[in-house]
C-alpha cells in the first residue's frame, strides 16, 4: 500500500476496533506517546482506549446500549511522514430515555492527526468536533417526557448529548469543538495545516 491507502486503513481500523471492541487493535493504532480529546476524555489515548474498552461512548452508559457507527470516505492531508485526516461519522445509540425507548444520532467529524514512524503509521493525536445530533422514540410518537427548560444553555451542535449526560447524572462541557463556534473549528485546522508542514 501507498501512504494514503495506509492511512485511510489505519483510521478506518480504529474505528472498526473501537466500534466491535477490539482492544489490542486499538492499542495498535496509536503511538504510545498520543492524546485523545472528545466529549468525555481528553488526555492520553491509553486512558481513552482503557476507559472505553470499545463498546460505549459515554461513561454514564448501561452495560446493554447498543451503538451502530456509520463512517464515510475519509480526507487525507498528507506531507511526507505526517497527515491528517477528516473522517465524517455518524453514531447511532439505542438508549432510555425517561424510562422510553430511544434512538440518539450524533454527526461528527473527526481529526486525526496520523505520523509515520520508522516505517509504520499510527495516530498521534484524535480530536472530535461535533457538526449535531438528534434523539426520537424508538417508537414513533412515543413522548419522551422533556422538559424545554432542561435545554436551555445547551450548545445546538451536540443538544442532545448534553441533555442526555445531564438526566444520567453527568454532565459535557459547553466548550467543545462545534460547527456552531466556527472560529473554534478553524483553530483546529490552522493547526493541523501547520502541523504537516512543519520542519523536522
Amino acid at each position: 500500500m501507498n501512504d494514503y491507502e495506509s492511512v485511510e486503513q489505519l483510521v478506518l481500523g480504529e474505528r472498526d476496533a473501537r466500534g466491535r471492541g477490539l482492544h489490542d487493535k486499538m492499542v495498535k493504532s496509536y503511538w504510545p506517546d498520543a492524546t485523545v480529546s472528545t466529549s468525555w476524555i481528553s488526555g492520553s489515548a491509553t486512558d481513552y482506549i482503557n476507559a472505553g474498552h470499545g463498546r460505549n461512548l459515554r461513561p454514564e452508559a448501561s452495560a446493554n446500549e447498543r451503538i451502530v457507527g456509520l463512517d464515510c470516505a475519509p480526507i487525507i492531508h498528507l506531507n511526507n511522514s505526517r497527515a491528517y485526516v477528516e473522517l465524517p461519522v455518524e453514531a447511532n445509540h439505542w438508549i432510555t430515555v425517561n424510562g422510553e425507548n430511544a434512538v440518539w444520532t450524533s454527526y461528527m467529524k473527526l481529526l486525526y492527526r496520523c505520523e509515520k514512524r520508522d516505517g509504520e503509521w499510527r495516530i498521534s493525536d484524535l480530536t472530535s468536533i461535533f457538526n449535531n445530533d438528534k434523539l426520537a422514540p424508538v417508537v414513533p410518537g412515543t413522548d419522551l417526557h422533556i422538559d424545554p427548560d432542561d435545554l436551555k444553555g445547551l450548545r445546538s451542535a451536540y443538544l442532545w448529548m448534553s441533555y442526555i449526560r445531564k438526566s444520567d447524572g453527568g454532565s459535557v462541557s459547553q466548550d467543545l469543538p462545534g460547527t456552531d463556534q466556527p472560529e473554534k473549528i478553524d483553530k483546529i485546522y490552522q493547526y493541523d495545516e501547520e502541523w504537516i508542514n512543519e520542519k523536522k
